[in-house]
């Protein structure tokens, strides 16, 4: 008999903590209740005495095994994101009433195998598939789960059970089921997997069941059961782990089978996304390892790169999961990518030709492009005190050019880049300090701020130098960023530098950039003996010229010799290392 089922999680939560608290003071009580009780004996005002007490203990204790088991349940049953309040019909109205069903179908699984063993034919398998179907939806009760599992026997008929069903089906275990064959499995496998995720997420399942599977099963094992269950974040993280950083994982000249074994256990974290982040987070050299172009471009199965792209995606996402572990997850990935030599034959960058990952994680690195910038400003110009905060301290301003340059291998990710760090520069708190200043902490505050233009300016920069760009788009980029701290100062010398004003800057700097753009080309089609230091010098002073320029138009008066100095070391300190190397690395 089912039961229909309402109840908001966050809410029951709280219920069974409330319960333990109550336990707390009544197991606190006891020993002196009792005392007190016995002295006084008949004259105990009271009733029930400590009978009444143990029975409150007892109903605080057993509210809260029936409502962890419902809770168990919802988490089972439930898709990703459903709402507080959560109504489900459930097979069953007790747990008793659950483990008894899951123990009828466990034996009659366990009398089935034995059989099949005994026998070996196709007839006595196809009994054991017939008792594995009919655990059915039911598997994903954590009572009922347990309670079939251990009547199985032990994980070695689990195991048992996967083996025989591919090599029934699939030829042996080859490197995992493709979409097809797991829609075959779903019916059979399918139930003795949700058994195994439910009893393991519940706390139910012992530790020598999963260490027996998680250390002896073979990957396409592993690999089915995390596809056609509701694992724990812990369980396929863990199984995760050992299938991506496997030598056999993607791209296997001694195997011509697709490997369908990382498809499934990465497209298993599309419903939990979250795991995903914690195991980039946890495990420094994973990302590296899930990115390296042998398995990212290596499986040899449709669409994977869009899967890839995808679930990296929703592990990323700003609102996935908390800061730290996320910004952790972000440092670890972009250590993977940007490592020195990233960008050889043999390396990184070859995932990021033609791939949908770019995109992905560019949409969602805008959030730090100030800790990014802050990490170029503190490697230029520590004693500013401008420090990247939490792990992205530790992150190497070198890594991180050479990271956006992975992302910059597709021409639309750089121009969406490009854009994104405009957009950052002019929403630095425009209008707020004058460069010229005469208080002394408005100057300072110019400078600070001036300089995180100038760092995302640099980290562009330092991308452009490994990604793929034909000259007319190189000259472009290079022109874009070389404006990014010309239009932060001149929007600081605006006098109602607002949204507008900032896009009318943006406008009128049209021409300047055309003139960078020449003196870019003349560079790169070797119309002028210049080196790239001279050329880098040369745009520093148009810079310069620009804001000098503005500084006339808004009606200031005129900078001094020193103040003119003061601005060109700026821009020069800022700039001038990054681009003579961008424009040496392009035309010498």
């Amino acid at each position: 008999m089912g039961e229909f089922m309402g109840m908001d999680p966050a809410g029951v939560q709280a219920l069974i903590r409330n319960m333990e608290s109550g336990k707390s003071v009544l197991a606190g009580i006891r020993p002196g209740l009792e005392d007190a009780i016995r002295e006084a004996g008949p004259d105990w005002a009271g009733t029930g005495g400590v009978t009444a007490m143990y029975r409150a203990w007892a109903f605080f204790h057993e509210s809260q095994a029936d409502l962890r088991w419902r809770l168990d349940l919802l988490s089972q049953v439930l898709p990703p994101g459903s709402p507080a309040l959560t109504t489900v019909r459930v097979p069953f109205t007790s747990q008793s009433q659950a483990a008894a069903e899951g123990a009828a179908v466990g034996t009659a699984l366990a009398k089935a195998l034995d059989a099949h063993l005994a026998e070996g034919t196709h007839q006595s398998w196809a009994a054991v598939e017939e008792a594995l179907a009919g655990a059915g939806p039911a598997s994903a009760d954590p009572a009922y789960a347990w309670a079939l599992l251990a009547k199985l026997g032990g994980p070695e008929r689990l195991r048992t059970i996967f083996g025989q069903w591919m090599v029934m089906h699939n030829g042996g275990p080859r490197r995992g089921l493709d979409r097809e064959m797991l829609g075959k499995a779903q019916p059979s496998l399918g139930a003795l997997a949700q058994a195994f995720a439910a009893a393991e997420s519940s706390g139910r399942l012992p530790e020598e069941w999963r260490t027996d599977v998680l250390t002896r099963a073979d990957p396409a094992t592993l690999s089915t059961m995390v596809a056609l269950s509701r694992p724990s974040g812990a369980l396929l993280n863990e199984v995760a782990l050992r299938q991506f950083t496997a030598p056999t994982a993607g791209f296997n000249p001694t195997s011509p089978d697709p490997d369908w074994n990382t498809v499934n256990v990465l497209g298993a974290y599309v419903g939990d996304p979250a795991a995903l982040q914690r195991l980039l987070a946890e495990h420094r050299d994973l990302a590296g390892k899930l990115l390296h172009p042998n398995l990212a471009k290596g499986t040899g199965t449709p669409h994977f790169d869009e899967l890839l792209a995808d679930v990296l995606g929703r592990a990323l996402d700003p609102h996935m999961g908390s800061a730290l572990t996320r910004e952790r997850a972000w440092t670890n990935l972009i250590d993977g990518v940007g490592y020195d030599g990233t960008e050889k034959l043999s390396g990184h960058y070859a995932t990021f030709e033609n791939s949908a990952v770019n995109q992905a994680l560019a949409r969602n690195l805008t959030p730090y492009l100030g800790q990014l910038a802050l990490g170029q400003v503190y490697a230029d110009s520590p004693e500013l005190g401008l420090v990247p905060a939490g792990p992205w301290k530790g992150l190497h301003e070198d890594v991180a050019a050479r990271f956006v340059g992975a992302l910059m291998q597709d021409p639309a990710t750089a121009k969406s880049l490009t854009a994104d760090f405009q957009a950052y520069v002019r929403g630095l708190d425009v209008g707020q300090a004058h460069p010229f200043s005469a208080d002394p902490d408005e100057r300072a505050e110019f400078t600070r701020l001036s300089a995180q233009a100038g760092g995302l300016a640099n980290l562009l920069l330092g991308g452009s130098t490994y990604a793929e760009f034909n000259d007319d788009e190189f000259i472009d980029m290079v022109a874009d960023v070389a404006l990014l701290p010309v239009n932060y100062t001149i929007a600081r010398l605006a006098k109602d530098a607002k949204p507008f004003a900032s896009t009318m800057i943006d406008y009128r700097t049209g021409p300047f950039k055309d003139e960078l753009a020449d003196v870019l080309k003349d560079h790169l089609d070797e119309r002028t003996p210049e080196t790239a230091r001279v050329v880098a010098g040369r745009i520093i002073e148009l810079q310069v010229g620009q804001v000098l320029e503005a500084l006339k138009k808004h009606g200031h008066e005129p900078l001094t010799a020193e103040d003119q100095e003061r601005l060109r070391q700026e821009f020069r300190g800022r700039m001038y290392p990054a681009l003579s190397k961008a424009l040496e690395k392009r035309g010498g």
